[in-house]
């Protein structure tokens, strides 16, 4: 799986979480992803659709409630470069690009999964990422950071205020532990990893990857991540 794809995936699975900031009064997304049954994601998707009737995303001065100008900006920006990355695409692919998005549509996910497969039946074609990959990585490298920044989630340096489950927060000047020692780093090719800057070393089969010498996380492994730091914890609670 190349960094693209896994932005896609990302972008896929955070953009209900755009929308929903776009009203000041949504509550923040926890770091922790929540899985939802089948029953609550279909309930998320009928809320969604509803909702876009009630209203649509540029009749501002009808809408029911205040609205984040800059979240619901970054998601029409996102979306219109969506779609013109897919219809790039579509005209490449024997399989035909998703209509452009009516008014009011904010629902970017048709354009993300459609680019995504593209991609990939191109690598599947060729055995490796070819011309439409590489024309596609800065604008979806450019779609993840918009939506990143304006969810205010990824920031180079930023601390994960997680304690490590495999050294437990201990560092060189903290060796007690406790200490939050993970951090979202961009490594070489724009790939997005949580890095551990601990005394760390997790066994072989726990790690993404390794960053000179230290473990990392890409997203792509972030899920599997949170589900280690929920069971250490569940460990540790009932330990005490």
């Amino acid at each position: 799986m190349t960094h693209v794809i896994e932005a896609l995936d990302w972008l896929i699975e955070y953009w209900p979480d755009l929308l929903e900031a776009r009203l000041p009064m949504s509550t923040p997304r926890p770091w922790r992803t929540p899985e939802l049954s089948p029953e609550a994601r279909e309930e998320r998707d009928y809320e969604a659709r509803l909702e876009r009737f009630e209203r649509t995303a540029l009749g501002l001065a009808e809408s029911p409630a205040p609205v984040d100008i800059n979240v619901l900006q970054t998601a029409l920006d996102v979306l219109v470069r969506a779609d013109d990355l897919a219809a790039e695409l579509g005209e490449w692919s024997i399989e035909p690009s998703p209509l452009p998005p009516e008014l009011g549509e904010l629902d970017a996910r048709p354009w993300f999964r459609y680019t995504r497969a593209v991609l990939i039946n191109e690598h599947v074609d060729l055995g490796e990422p070819g011309p439409w990959h590489d024309h596609a990585t800065p604008i979806v490298h450019g779609m993840y950071e918009q939506v990143a920044q304006a969810l205010a989630m990824l920031y180079t340096g930023q601390v994960v205020r997680v304690i490590c489950p495999w050294c437990d927060g201990r560092t060189i000047t903290q060796p007690a532990g406790g200490a939050y020692t993970w951090k979202i780093h961009e490594l070489p090719g724009g790939q997005i990893a949580i890095v551990c800057h601990g005394l760390c070393e997790p066994p072989e089969r726990e790690v993404g990857t390794w960053w000179r010498g230290i473990p990392c996380w890409p997203i792509s492994d972030w899920e599997r991540l949170a589900k280690r730091v929920r069971a250490n914890e569940a460990h540790e609670t009932i330990g005490i």
